[in-house]
């Protein structure tokens, strides 16, 4: 489904009242489906609600609790479909991903989505109205685009927008409450990409209006028309007072009343979503210690009373504490070429070189390459090699062609491993202490830097009179 704005989901109740999908995966059959869905809209954190195995005649039914409507992902392996779920209804569809060109070039861990074939249940209606208006939106927006390339004055760009807004409204008159107002708000997103009236932006979509936590098209909209805000409240125009603000106990709620003075802010689950959303951003200021937003950010989640607010700070929070300096490394359960479970928490007691890696990738086997070296120069590091996403017998063609003699494995692709340690693109290097916490995040490739940074960490330990970790 192609989704322009940022989805997510609100946390679930416990209210004994479900949304049951089933279907056909007939190409994935004994693979795991897995069913998925965002815990905010700015970390972007994902959970799987419900998995099973595909069964031997292609079919597959996973039952959760859903908070009225909420947005799903359906993913088998880096396939994906995406759709909504809604309390207590059914939803029936068919996984059949489009072949894709095997020599088209793509990014490590890319997911490919795209949209199921809705084939029956109460869910239906809801998905195709919004694959209806999806599409809508699309054409309106390929007819748009060489309007402004050529330059059109903004009042005809605001009276095609008028004339598309008109003919959507007539066109979904009789559409699902949900749908109406994922449209507005759909429709809103455009208008602000092209118009600039924040004034009229706000009195039209914003000014009285109740928020709608569980649309994706308001949050997303919100979010958008009141970015920077936090930037320019705390580090401009009360930036003396977000300072102090830094040095007090209470940082979050000193922030939020500092944003409080905005009269377009007066909501308080808005206003703070904005401000957990802001923080992002000051995790790279100078003037703004991480380790305090960090523990703001986990306060606030701890204490607040709204859970979707709370995940959404300690997602942000735990995203940026898990890869720090001086934390406790995330865990990895990995397999050796041989299937035996390993965890990487059981190297304790010595410094650990982590190399995650493709087997098949050749810039990755040339900084495999240059482990023994590193090897045989640092005795004392307990190096790790950990194949992402590679079949055993790749892992086994690897380590017979590279002679590795150090601890080795290899782990799933879609593994919790890839949002722990943030992987964006592979070869990935870390140091760990002796306790297991992060040294070095990332630590240099082997062939651009990683002998100096452990030979600088050699040189420390000596003038600290402990046991080095070179020859």
């Amino acid at each position: 489904m192609r989704f322009i704005w940022l989805l997510f989901i609100i946390p679930f109740v416990a209210n004994g009242q479900h949304a049951v999908i089933r279907g056909v995966a007939p190409l994935a059959i004994g693979q795991e489906i897995q069913l998925r869905v965002y815990d905010d809209p700015i970390s972007q954190k994902e959970r799987v609600l419900a998995s099973q195995i595909v069964d031997v005649d292609g079919s597959f039914e996973l039952k959760v609790a859903p908070y009225e409507v909420q947005y799903a992902m359906l993913q088998i392996g880096q396939d994906c479909a995406d759709f909504f779920i809604e309390r207590d209804k059914d939803i029936e569809l068919t996984f059949v991903p489009p072949v894709r060109d095997a020599n088209e070039p793509s990014a490590f861990y890319q997911r490919h989505f795209f949209i199921p074939k809705i084939t029956g249940g109460k869910s239906a209606k809801l998905n195709e109205q919004i694959i209806n208006f999806n599409d809508s939106v699309d054409s309106f927006l390929e007819r748009l685009y060489p309007i402004m390339v050529n330059r059109r004055s903004p009042q005809i760009v605001a009276k095609e927008l008028a004339l598309f807004d008109e003919k959507v409204l007539k066109d979904f008159a009789k559409a699902e409450p949900f749908v109406k107002d994922y449209i507005a708000y759909s429709l809103a997103g455009v208008e602000q990409t092209f118009l600039t009236d924040k004034e009229r932006l706000y009195n039209k979509y914003l000014k009285d209006k109740r928020v709608q936590a569980n649309n994706p098209a308001f949050i997303d909209f919100a979010l958008q028309f009141f970015q920077g805000e936090v930037n320019k409240v705390l580090l401009i125009d009360k930036f003396e007072e977000s300072k102090k603000a830094m040095q007090g106990r209470e940082i979050f709620a000193a922030f939020d009343n500092l944003l409080h003075e905005n009269p377009r802010l007066q909501d308080s689950f808005l206003r703070r979503l904005v401000l957990i959303a802001g923080i992002e951003q000051l995790f790279v200021h100078k003037d703004f210690d991480e380790l305090k937003l960090i523990a703001a950010l986990k306060q606030f989640g701890g204490l607040s009373s709204n859970s979707y607010l709370g995940n959404a700070a300690k997602n942000v929070a735990s995203k940026h504490e898990k890869l720090s300096v001086g934390t406790v490394a995330p865990e990895i359960v990995f397999k050796d070429v041989n299937g035996f479970e390993k965890r990487l928490s059981d190297l304790k007691d010595t410094y650990v070189f982590l190399e995650l890696t493709d087997a098949t990738n050749s810039y990755c086997q040339r900084e495999t390459n240059v482990i023994p070296n590193l090897k045989e120069e640092f005795k004392n590091i307990q190096f790790v090699t950990i194949c992402v996403g590679n079949s055993a017998d790749e892992m086994k063609s690897l380590q017979k062609q590279l002679n590795i003699d150090w601890v080795f494995g290899g782990i799933s692709i879609t593994n919790s491993l890839i949002e722990d340690y943030n992987i964006k693109s592979l070869p990935l290097f870390f140091i760990l202490d002796p306790e297991g916490k992060l040294y070095k995040t990332p630590a240099s490739d082997p062939t651009k830097g990683a002998q100096g940074e452990l030979m600088t960490l050699n040189e420390m330990l000596k003038a600290k009179g402990r046991k080095s970790v070179g020859k």
